[in-house]
């Protein structure tokens, strides 16, 4: 009778882990890229002026898209493990989720009209 109960778990654990994996991955394919772009403006062959025309392109702009939601996905659900793990009073759990989860989604949003927003 009691066999079929779940106590305690959302049972969520692989989709989180599976996302946090896939955003890691996505992050170390668009970081070569990015120290690429920044040893080639140190190095002065690519001078400040044509990275932001690059940069300002529909496709660097949805690059950039997907670097930062793979970023704050991946920040994202590491901070909640750990919060999950060692916190232990319900209340400061809600409350610590829910701040991390406002100053993330925050974060994306300014981010999101920096990028979108600049040279129209």
């Amino acid at each position: 009778m009691l066999k079929n109960m779940r106590y305690g778990s959302a049972h969520n654990g692989l989709n989180e882990w599976y996302l946090q994996r896939l955003s890691a991955v996505v992050i170390a394919l668009f970081m070569p890229m990015a120290f690429a772009l920044l040893l080639a403006v140190y190095d002065g062959s690519l001078d400040q002026m044509r990275l932001l025309n690059l940069l300002n392109s529909h496709i660097g702009r949805t690059l950039h898209t997907l670097f930062l939601l793979a970023l704050l996905t991946h920040a994202y659900l590491g901070i909640k493990v750990l919060v999950e793990d060692y916190v232990h009073v319900v209340a400061w759990r809600v409350l610590l989720m829910g701040l991390i989860l406002t100053t993330v989604a925050g974060l994306a949003v300014w981010w999101f009209a920096v990028i979108w927003a600049w040279g129209s």
